[in-house]
């Protein structure tokens, strides 16, 4: 069998990593000899990230649309060669399930890749969203022209919107309603499917896959600990906190107000429970403010900052799942963090929310009472929220292990029941 995973993002996003690294984990589940082909933005730092991981050796390719950077001449000149391209693709299409056979080029070879595989696993998770109106675009139209191949679309971790330009709506309905089977991770996502009238393929309201991520194996625990400088067997608190431009947002909380509260409460927590504190950055060397100087943003607002520990480097999914399963609970906001931390990290979990996919996440695991959305974010709450976890740890803790091994069984039966299709 022939899998090709596609709208795989950079390695620099951990997240994006967890969803490369269990989107393989499933393929091999379907067929344990299946050929792999990754496709993705990013191809050498996915490599890297795959050989970090020890994982056997997969094909990576660049995927079928990637934007350019330098002058704007030269992003318009781009755009008006890739719709020259699809213009060509489609008109091709009418006559041919095979229209790379009359195209050369890396687009060729990447269409023939998608039309000789069995299943296309499409992992993009928030591609369908008109915030990134872009990307939306570009991706609905290469799943467009997959599926004009015969391709099979199974699409893991979908959110869907928000989508509110009727071109959107129009062309994500199409697609999606001619996929081989859709999970998506959030209730809202899964309403969504009804009222762009989706009902041809399998759906499954289930969860993100990384809740499915593995963490090291313990003889090589020690090994990472020493080389971050971190004591397993000192209670810590994981942090992960995120720069963010905060569109729409209606509290009245930005950017210097989250930082400030962040931090006064972690002196809080150093100052009343004496933990340490470990910074786990999630999306490390892009954007002009990655996690890493988010961090740094916000250590130079605490008065105990002598009691943190900064991990500056880009840990793989494996490695930072074991940092977070050995700490006492995380403050995080960034969404793989909190996936991470409680799935493979088994730890519970203190959410700021930047986006309405983080709120769902919480209440999936049963812990929205424990989340603020980050344009409320105050010291008070936050402090609140923080005695409440220590006060009922034991508890949220057996809760949590409960809800996880709940959720971890219910995607895996939602995964095995389309086998039978495959």
């Amino acid at each position: 069998m022939k899998i090709t995973i596609t709208e795989c993002g950079s390695a620099a996003n951990i997240g994006s990593m967890a969803l490369i690294e269990n989107a393989i984990k499933i393929a091999k589940k379907i067929d344990k000899n299946c050929s792999l082909t990754i496709l993705t933005s990013d191809v050498k730092r996915v490599q890297e990230g795959l050989i970090k991981s020890q994982k056997n050796p997969v094909d990576v390719k660049r995927d079928l649309f990637l934007f350019p950077e330098g002058s704007n001449l030269h992003k318009i000149i781009w755009l008006l060669k890739t719709v020259l391209w699809i213009i060509s693709v489609r008109i091709i299409s009418l006559f041919t399930n095979k229209p790379y056979k009359f195209l050369s080029g890396r687009k060729a070879n990447v269409l023939k890749t998608v039309a000789e595989s069995d299943y296309v696993f499409c992992i993009g998770a928030e591609r369908i969203n008109d915030v990134y109106y872009k990307t939306a675009y570009l991706s609905l139209e290469a799943l467009s022209i997959y599926e004009k191949m015969n391709a099979k679309l199974i699409h893991f971790s979908l959110t869907i919107g928000p989508v509110f330009y009727k071109s959107t709506i129009k062309k994500a309905s199409k697609v999606l309603d001619r996929s081989h089977s859709i999970f998506v991770r959030d209730q809202k996502s899964f309403n969504l499917l009804e009222k762009l009238n989706v009902t041809k393929p399998y759906r499954f309201n289930t969860y993100d896959i990384a809740i499915l991520q593995d963490k090291l194996p313990e003889k090589d625990e020690m090994r990472l600990f020493n080389s971050l400088g971190i004591n397993p067997d000192e209670e810590y608190i994981c942090v992960s906190v995120i720069d963010w431009l905060f569109r729409k947002a209606q509290g009245p909380v930005r950017q210097d107000g989250y930082n400030q509260s962040v931090a006064e409460v972690l002196d809080y927590v150093i100052e009343k429970y004496h933990k340490k504190i470990v910074f786990t950055p999630t999306v490390v060397g892009i954007y002009k403010v990655d996690d890493v100087r988010a961090g740094k943003n916000v250590i130079k607002l605490m008065k105990n900052n002598e009691q943190t520990i900064e991990i500056t480097t880009l840990l793989t999914p494996q490695e930072l799942a074991s940092v977070f399963s050995h700490c006492y609970f995380s403050i995080v906001t960034r969404m793989h963090a909190a996936i991470l931390c409680t799935g493979a990290g088994n730890r519970p979990i203190i959410a700021i929310n930047y986006l309405y996919k983080l709120r769902e996440y919480m209440k999936n695991i049963g812990f929205e009472d424990f989340s603020i959305d980050i344009d409320y974010t105050n010291v008070e709450n936050l402090k609140s929220l923080v005695d409440n976890m220590v006060n009922n740890y034991d508890k949220n803790r057996n809760k949590l292990s409960i809800q996880i091994a709940s959720m971890q069984n219910n995607l895996l039966t939602a995964i095995n029941s389309i086998k039978q299709n495959f």
